[in-house]
């Protein structure tokens, strides 16, 4: 199950070592550009925020002004934990579309962790037993402490509270660490900065990828290097992996923590989002009590949410005792929610006289959440339809039920924004679950249906479906989509999403960030990378949008964390046929390229697709474009692949004749391949020490001796050059000119040896005369 709550961060920038660029508290993000609303600490000691003002009252949370700067500070907190709480459990129902892209964004960034995201930590982290060791273990001048948890237990948000106190206490930043394309952790990734404090999750072994073995035994010089630097790091693995991987580890690194305790948990968060509430009567309670008890931390925040949900909701009053007062009610709501409301969606299905558009109504407006009841009426006339032609509805005239009749008749409200509200929490969720148990054999239209409702734009009514309600709609059908797939273990949903949404970019967009955020989730991700890996190897026509999201997520956040996943599966993508597949890959390559201990890896599998089977020869072409024409940030008119330093492999000239080559032997990237030989040629006219290695591997790439293909490839370099330099033209650069010639009789030269080679020759006495 989820964690507590988790955000994804991994390491900025292009080249290793690294400073973190993280804004300060209460400064603007500079990747962002997105203000953080900023809590911070008292200096203390004590928990910030709603905890210590229990009795602020709930129209003071909802109105926010005049208020202290503690109340204020209490409602930031609160507000913000409500947004964490929604991303560890992947339900966004509750937010706008606005925020909804913020959280989506920042789920997405890779910075150092800002104070007011650590507060946040803080406010809400109940520690176990031996996590005050743990801490103090951690204080130590170049301190490496490993967690072993399984992904679900809290590792992530243990880890994090660990940076949070220590930040506290001792001023050091805190950020993650990528662990890189390889199988072994490099120690010259370590940032040279003083006083820092580095997370590094290692990436769950996989067929064909694991970490070294010896990881273990790395560990002490990355102690000797950090101590150095006043610095330290935490690792998170699972116990698995650490048994396989722990050899010569130093003693003590794995420090003995205790289970979450899941009262303790539940109490932590309701005291920062809930203050009005009375946070310790609700666990006490024997019934919430059995529904807390060895539940993993991401079950104990579902439980959060109902009791959050079931206090400030609008219930209808269904008791049959008048002595039943409020608080038992809501008790009563939050387990039966727990339960998913199945006997009371059981009673009322059951209702005599219910018809099968009051099912579907219902259906639609628990998926629809908050969107314009309008909407869900025409699209609940949409989903009859494609559950079965003989129950499809006409909405126009008064022929059929109005939407006040439908939403009286599933027992919602109307509010004044004519949104649907149900009263009871978790009811549209418990819908949708019930719809899935009760009705097998509804399920492939039922998401067929779904998968296509955010595509839809009606005129038919008077409201407007704007496009943050498309979106809004988008993220919760998707959101959804990933819950289920990753739930029941099967893809087809979200593969119903992805091929529905590619031809509408918005829509795409949210697809990539959804289910590129699902891969760094702490309980989803080994699920998502699984599926990736498979959307890797589509390559049907039909399949054509599974295998370029795979490409996309690996080009992002996924990527920069996992390095080597990503090219794994970006090995099986380069096979791709499809042009929009390749333009992705493109991007993906470059976007890693930016990981300096990716490159080597990257280079290699590269230059693999260009030298393999005719299957991989585009996206190689592509691919090795992509690098040829990338720019140092150091020197911005030399090319990568011929610039030189610490973060640079080896480039080999026969790798470099290779990918180079295969740019040269078809036209399918004319354009491209002219600002190439652009790029390169300018470099040899700015960098005379590079002349050479320019000349070489470009002689090398159109080499016809000893291969098929006659000389087009020559022709066409000729025809290039003459594309970068003109002759005879006004105002040429001399050096220009000069070094095009001299290539160019270079060409000539190696054309004529070449030929020899075919030279008829004539029998003599002394043998084969030429």
């Amino acid at each position: 199950m989820t964690e507590s709550f988790f955000m994804t961060f991994a390491e900025p920038g292009e080249d290793l070592p690294l400073p973190f660029s993280g804004a300060p508290s209460g400064a603007e993000n500079h990747e962002s550009g997105m203000r953080r609303e900023v809590v911070t600490g008292r200096g203390d000691g004590a928990v910030p925020g709603p905890a210590a003002y229990p009795g602020l009252p709930l129209g003071g949370i909802d109105a926010g002004g005049g208020f202290d700067p503690g109340a204020r500070q209490a409602l930031a907190l609160a507000r913000a934990v409500a947004d964490l709480r929604q991303e560890a459990l992947f339900n966004f129902g509750e937010m706008t579309g606005v925020k909804l892209t913020a959280v989506l964004e920042q789920m997405l960034e890779h910075s150092e962790l800002p104070d007011a995201y650590l507060d946040t930590v803080r406010a809400v982290f109940a520690p176990p037993e031996g996590y005050a060791a743990a801490l103090r273990q951690l204080m130590e001048p170049g301190a490496v402490v490993v967690l072993l948890r399984e992904p679900g237990a809290g590792r992530s948000f243990a880890a994090q509270a660990l940076l949070a106190d220590l930040r506290q206490r001792t001023g050091a930043r805190v950020g993650p660490l990528s662990f890189g394309g390889g199988s072994r952790f490099p120690v010259r990734r370590l940032p040279l900065e003083e006083n820092v404090a580095y997370l590094l999750e290692l990436p769950a072994d996989e067929e064909k990828f694991e970490v070294a073995e010896d990881f273990g035994a790395v560990l002490g010089r990355i102690q000797y290097t950090l101590g150095k630097r006043n610095s330290r790091l935490v690792v998170l693995t699972a116990p698995e992996q650490w048994a396989r991987i722990c050899r010569g580890a130093p003693p003590g690194v794995v420090p003995l923590l205790g289970q979450p305790d899941p009262a303790k948990i539940a109490v932590a968060w309701l005291r920062a989002e809930a203050p009005e509430l009375d946070a310790s009567k609700w666990v006490q309670d024997d019934r919430i009590a059995g529904l807390l008890r060895n539940q993993a931390p991401g079950d104990v925040l579902q439980v959060v949410s109902l009791i959050i949900n079931a206090t400030r909701g609008r219930r209808r009053s269904t008791s049959t005792s008048a002595t039943t007062d409020a608080f038992t009610q809501q008790v009563l709501d939050v387990v039966a929610a727990r339960n998913n409301w199945r006997s009371s969606l059981l009673q009322w299905h059951s209702k005599e006289g219910r018809t099968s558009f009051q099912r579907n109504f219902l259906l639609v407006a628990a998926m629809f959440r908050n969107a314009p009841v309008a909407h869900v009426y025409a699209q609940t006339a949409e989903l009859s339809e494609q559950l079965s032609k003989r129950e499809a509805v006409a909405l126009e005239g008064q022929g059929s039920p109005g939407v006040i009749e439908m939403v009286d008749s599933i027992d919602a409200e109307l509010a004044a924004d004519d949104t649907v509200q149900f009263s009871k929490p978790g009811w549209d969720d418990a819908v949708l679950n019930y719809f899935w148990v009760d009705r097998p054999m509804a399920r492939t239209e039922f998401l067929a249906w779904m998968a296509k409702a955010p595509l839809a734009r009606t005129t038919k009514f008077l409201e407007t479906f704007t496009p943050e309600d498309r979106l809004l709609l988008a993220n919760r059908v998707g959101a959804f989509a990933v819950r289920w797939a990753v739930r029941h273990g099967k893809a087809n949903p979200l593969e119903d999403v992805v091929i529905a949404w590619r031809k509408d970019d918005a829509l795409w967009a949210a697809a990539v960030d959804l289910i590129s955020a699902a891969a760094l989730h702490p309980t989803m991700s080994r699920f998502v990378h699984a599926v990736l890996l498979r959307w890797s190897k589509n390559a049907g026509a039909d399949r054509a949008a599974l295998q370029k999201i795979s490409v996309e997520v690996c080009a992002g956040e996924f990527g920069r964390r996992h390095t080597g996943k990503a090219l794994r599966r970006l090995r099986h993508a380069a096979e791709t046929v499809h042009d929009d597949v390749q333009t992705s890959l493109y991007e993906a390559v470059r976007n890693l390229w930016a990981d300096a201990s990716a490159r080597p890896t990257l280079f290699s599998s590269v230059v693999e697709w260009c030298s393999a089977d005719p299957s991989r020869a585009e996206a190689g072409r592509r691919s090795f474009l992509a690098l040829a024409t990338l720019l140092s940030k150091e020197d911005r008119g030399l090319p990568v692949l011929l610039s030189t330093g610490e973060d640079q492999p080896d480039f080999p000239t026969a790798d470099l004749i290779s990918g180079w080559r295969t740019l040269l032997d078809s036209g399918s990237v004319a354009d491209d391949s002219a600002r190439a030989v652009g790029l390169w040629m300018d470099a040899a006219v700015e960098y005379p020490d590079q002349r050479p290695v320019v000349f070489n591997v470009l002689r090398g790439a159109v080499d016809t001796a000893g291969r098929a293909g006659g000389s087009h490839p020559r022709h066409r370099l000729r025809d290039l050059l003459y594309l970068w330099q003109p002759v005879p033209a006004v105002d040429a650069d001399p050096e220009r000119v000069r070094l095009r010639h001299e290539l160019v009789d270079l060409l000539d030269h190696d054309r004529s040896r070449s030929v020899a080679l075919y030279r008829p020759v004539r029998m003599g006495r002394g043998g084969p005369t030429p």
